[in-house]
């Protein structure tokens, strides 16, 4: 039976045109709208056209397109570190998330944020409870689906209850969009984002991954600090009964390389209107690359995070925080100096349609014989240099006058 259900122009002309943050599905008054993968795994809106009574709701809320951006500085830039161990121990880098969580935890507020369902697939959430907040910790490099939790969110705040809800900017903006208001309750935290991959591509690294292991795959961290600052990949997976771990450094996951070099984001990514200085939420959070040259002073051994403060909202916090956090103030331009998305969107990469097109052909089997194969040796080569100790490489340097 034809129900009708298909693209149409009302959403964008071209892909470009469309962040999948989900704000025209969360306002269809009729629940025509539903967000599904395209041929390369990317998520966009499909109507179903008899359910749709025409109302244009779903394209006058479209914040990506129709509404511009402030293109002004952040109102205060800190570096930020989380007093308790912890949960610095646990946060990708310097804990700021968990600090903003507290402070709505301790109000009785919401928090919004993506999770890994039980099958590794990403998905926002709202969370009461302080003991679930490891469910939304920790950067994933992947697009989470909103589902209706711009619908939830709202109803919060009309209860009353502070709601802290983060994402991506575009999705931060699709929410104010949707709300079409603004509440005194609501706090905004978007990150810097540097691009989403496809969660299809992801669940595809997730299979190959179990297939590899041949066990189930149960928990994943793309940060696990277990041996300090960065990318690392940390895998839980059950395996003939035992629950076993798995570390990966970004050379040895086809996936994760793909994603630092910005080889498969969708293709709003490559055009971002909230890179720059234009963004949306109270806060942004992330990673302060470049922080041993910024501020030689300040300890980095278990991650520091950059905050920029956007609005007044978000400065009326800061004392607040300051209860959690170590903040040492900062500059826009110290922050944004390694943290590219600061300044500009990334550019696409010539290897995108490539891999993509593998993809689609071969699955994700052709897309990780086809990297192994050609970066085999470079692997050997990185894993052989973590198994020289320490000292020893130091006095190599010396010998070769580094």
């Amino acid at each position: 039976m034809n129900n009708g259900r298909g693209q149409d122009d009302r959403f964008f002309k071209a892909k470009k045109d469309c962040c999948g943050c989900a704000a025209c599905m969360n306002a269809c008054p009729k629940k025509a709208i539903t967000m599904e993968p395209d041929d390369d795994g990317y998520l966009y809106p499909v109507v179903d056209k008899v359910l749709c009574v025409e109302c244009e709701l779903c394209k006058k809320v479209c914040a990506f397109q129709n509404i511009s951006v402030n293109r002004e500085e952040p109102l205060s830039v800190y570096a930020a570190i989380n007093k308790n161990q912890s949960v610095l121990s646990n946060s990708a880098s310097g804990g700021l998330f968990a600090a903003l969580a507290s402070l709505v935890f301790a109000k009785g507020g919401v928090v919004f944020g993506s999770a890994f369902n039980d099958d590794i697939e990403p998905e926002h959430i709202g969370i009461e409870n302080p003991k679930d907040m490891k469910k939304i910790q920790g950067s994933k490099y992947v697009q989470s689906s909103i589902n209706n939790t711009f619908i939830e969110a709202e109803q919060y705040l009309k209860q009353g209850k502070i709601v802290l809800y983060t994402g991506t900017p575009c999705q931060i903006a699709g929410l104010k969009s949707y709300l079409n208001k603004d509440y005194d309750n609501l706090i905004t935290a978007d990150l810097i984002c540097h691009g989403v991959p496809s969660a299809e591509f992801f669940k595809g690294y997730i299979k190959y991954l179990e297939g590899k292991l041949n066990g189930k795959i149960i928990d994943f961290k793309f940060r696990d600090k277990s041996r300090g600052w960065g990318f690392m990949e940390k895998v839980v997976y059950e395996k003939h009964g035992a629950v076993r771990e798995k570390f990966i450094v970004p050379i040895a996951s086809y996936y994760y390389n793909y994603f630092l070099h910005g080889d498969i984001y969708r293709e709003s990514c490559y055009e971002c209107k909230y890179a720059g200085s234009s963004k949306q939420g109270d806060f942004t959070m992330g990673d302060y690359w470049g922080i041993e040259r910024a501020h030689p002073e300040i300890n980095t051994t278990g991650g520091v995070s950059v905050l920029l403060v956007n609005s007044k909202r978000g400065m009326a916090l800061i004392g607040s925080l300051a209860e959690h956090l170590i903040l040492i103030p900062s500059t826009f331009e110290q922050a944004r100096a390694q943290n590219e998305q600061l300044s500009k969107p990334i550019s696409k990469s010539n290897k995108r349609e490539n891999i993509l097109k593998m993809w689609r052909d071969g699955g994700y089997q052709a897309v990780a014989d086809e990297y192994y194969g050609r970066n085999k040796q470079q692997i050997i080569l990185f894993k052989i240099k973590l198994l020289v100790p320490q000292p020893v490489k130091k006095v190599i340097k010396i010998l070769l006058g580094k």
